[in-house]
């Protein structure tokens, strides 16, 4: 266990420059002139029919996000391009030699009152406004989680899927928002565009059922500003961009997704403004309506009928059924710090639990850092092993199987296979305690699926408001860019049906590595919030190896070099930062390696934020590998 002075170390915070205005462009600016700002494409937002959630019919509280607003900012995302010709489609090639763009390493935020941190700076701003006028971490959550695919559309829809972690100061609750995607009762048409891919979402439901439980605003300012950025639109970006290329032929497989994304056939330059008319119809009828409007009203009927007529098979009947679950995180430890984390159906909770765990067996600081250290390196590689193995066979929706999270999660159990890792013990059976001679002898229980959900289209939110009220939330689209390209009403749909679970009876979520996580203090009260999309379970234990086990700084432990590997092949992917000397120390182990980028998108992109518990002051962190961003105050 760390002294209290290592801890106060290992969440060191940083002073240092805005957010926003620290970063170049990816692509040099170049001037550009711009149309007079359009009128609203409809009449302003009409006072919603359905009533708000009596928690929440509170003072507006409408962030103002305005197309000059997201010009400016645009600038952060990669810059600005000319308005040249539009070049036809086949000869439209992402930005950067085909490699996502990226920004860089970013700077440490901090602040007394709040702080937050997204992939997009209008969704920043969206959140900040609310809690500038008095509204919560959950009011920033749900409004940012609207926005979020309107100006990211390849990365995550409101017909998808939400889960995170929720802690009230108040009534100090902690608990975990599952809003994840359902598998239909039937498959469908195999095919990346087919709607066979289209499962149950949860997220608008989701969101609700926290506007109700926990929200301070009316339903439709919720909405308002991804109404605004849907109709009055925001300049094309160098990311966006890039996924619009290399999603254009599913996009191309259907007409609505052409019109929105590729008219005249082609991608948007940078620069010019994307407008979303039929998105912003659509958000207009879901603030008036209400969120039944998306489960049993007239979304819902187009949505099944386009689902169903692309080759899936889904009935309105699975729409109505879904239920949000509202469930107790999974609990451990990791050199002393209580940590909370999703439960299953997300496998995320504890595949963290386990590697930390499993690694409290060896003093991974006297061995050096992973990056310098071929031996630290390895220890963690095989706790990967390890707790993929597990997860991969005893992991998934509770109410379709027994999971085993207590034997999962124990200290004792984690010896055993911290044990294994040398070769000097047998591997234990989860079902009985016994050692068995390998996993073959149990008998598989990993529900039927196709995937793993190791796709990086998703994206994750942290907020921590004036209260001291802590969300940190992921959502997605379920799978690669822009899913199967469908759209349904300016929206675009999941492609979640492919990934594991079952089709049958109540457990039917899908198996995802949703990492909201948070380390507690002594009080119990959130001291830091992480999450990430992509290789979400890894970048997270990572961070939390480097955080809490090597005590670093929260922006040190998220910018630290990465690695994958594990399986079979040996390899281990690890970003060009590692030392070459441990790398050339591995080849001769006769391990393979292999190289991708200093900051690569494949490890993740981690949100975090922590506070300093003598202090109060707030340090928010935004990983380089992908956009992102912390803001506050």
């Amino acid at each position: 266990m760390m002294s209290s002075e290592r801890k106060g170390a290992a969440m060191e915070l940083g002073r240092c420059a805005p957010p926003w205005s620290a970063f170049q462009p990816v692509i040099p600016r170049r001037e550009v002139t711009m149309p007079p700002r359009p009128a609203p494409a409809s009449a302003p937002l009409p006072p919603p029919s359905h009533p708000a959630p009596a928690s929440s019919r509170g003072r507006s509280r409408t962030p103002a996000i305005t197309l000059a607003t997201a010009l400016a900012l645009a600038l952060a995302l990669g810059g600005l391009a000319t308005g040249a010709s539009p070049s036809p489609l086949s000869a439209q090639t992402p930005p950067g030699g085909g490699e996502v763009p990226r920004q860089g390493e970013k700077p440490a935020v901090t602040g007394e009152r709040y702080m937050v941190s997204s992939s997009h700076p209008l969704v920043n701003e969206a959140m900040v406004e609310v809690l500038e006028n008095g509204g919560n971490a959950v009011d920033a959550m749900i409004t940012a989680v609207f926005l979020q695919p309107v100006v990211e559309p390849h990365m995550s829809t409101i017909a998808g899927g939400t889960g995170g972690l929720i802690y009230m100061a108040a009534t100090d609750e902690l608990i975990y928002l599952d809003a994840e995607l359902n598998l239909s009762r039937s498959g469908g048409a195999p095919g990346i565009t087919s709607g066979g891919r289209v499962g149950v979402p949860g997220t608008v439901r989701g969101l609700a059922e926290a506007a109700e439980r926990y929200g301070t605003m009316p339903w439709a300012d919720y909405l308002a500003p991804a109404i605004r950025v849907a109709e009055e639109g925001f300049p094309m970006y160098s990311v966006l961009y890039y996924y619009l290329v290399e999603g254009r032929e599913r996009l191309s497989a259907h007409a609505v997704s052409r019109e929105i994304f590729l008219p005249q056939g082609v991608v948007p330059e940078v620069g010019e403004i994307l407008r979303q008319p039929q998105l912003g119809a659509t958000l207009r009828r879901l603030a008036q309506e209400g969120p039944d409007y998306f489960y049993t009203g007239a979304w819902a009927e187009r949505f099944v009928e386009s689902v169903n007529e692309t080759g899936g098979n889904l009935t309105l009947e699975e729409l109505d059924e879904y239920e949000v679950r509202w469930i107790e995180p999974v609990r451990f430890q990791y050199q002393g710090h209580p940590i909370v984390s999703a439960p299953p159906a997300s496998n995320a909770g504890i595949m963290i639990g386990m590697i930390l765990n499993i690694l409290e067996s060896f003093d991974l600081p006297a061995l050096g850092h992973y990056t310098e250290s071929p031996e630290a390196l390895l220890l963690i590689r095989q706790a990967y092993d390890q707790a993929q193995t597990h997860i991969s066979r005893f992991v998934g929706d509770p109410r379709s199987m027994d999971v085993p999270v207590e034997t999962l999660l124990s200290k004792e159990y984690a010896a055993h296979l911290a044990a294994l890792i040398d070769g000097s013990r047998q591997r234990v059976d989860l079902r009985s305690g016994e050692p068995m001679a390998s996993a073959a002898a149990a008998p598989a229980q990993r529900p039927s699926g196709e995937n793993d959900f190791q796709e990086t289209d998703t994206n994750h939110l942290v907020i921590v408001d004036e209260e001291g009220n802590w969300v940190s939330m992921t959502h997605t689209v379920y799978g690669s860019t822009f899913a199967s390209g469908l759209t349904v009403g300016g929206v675009g749909v999941n492609s979640g049906n492919g990934f594991s679970g079952v089709r049958v009876g109540e457990g039917r979520r899908v198996i995802t590595p949703f990492p909201a996580t948070m380390v507690l203090g002594e009080d119990g009260r959130p001291r830091v919030a992480l999450g990430s999309p992509g290789m979400s379970s890894r970048a997270v234990a990572m961070t939390l190896i480097n955080l809490l086990g090597y005590e670093m700084s929260l922006h040190s432990a998220i910018h630290a070099p990465r690695f994958q590997g594990y399986g079979p092949s040996d390899e281990v992917v690890a970003e060009s930062r590692f030392s070459q000397a441990a790398l050339d120390e591995l080849r001769a182990w006769n391990i393979r390696y292999r190289l991708v980028g200093g900051y690569d998108q494949s490890m993740g992109s981690m949100h975090g934020v922590a506070i300093d518990p003598v202090t109060g002051v707030l340090t928010g962190v935004a990983d380089a590998r992908r956009t992102g961003f912390a803001a506050g105050r």
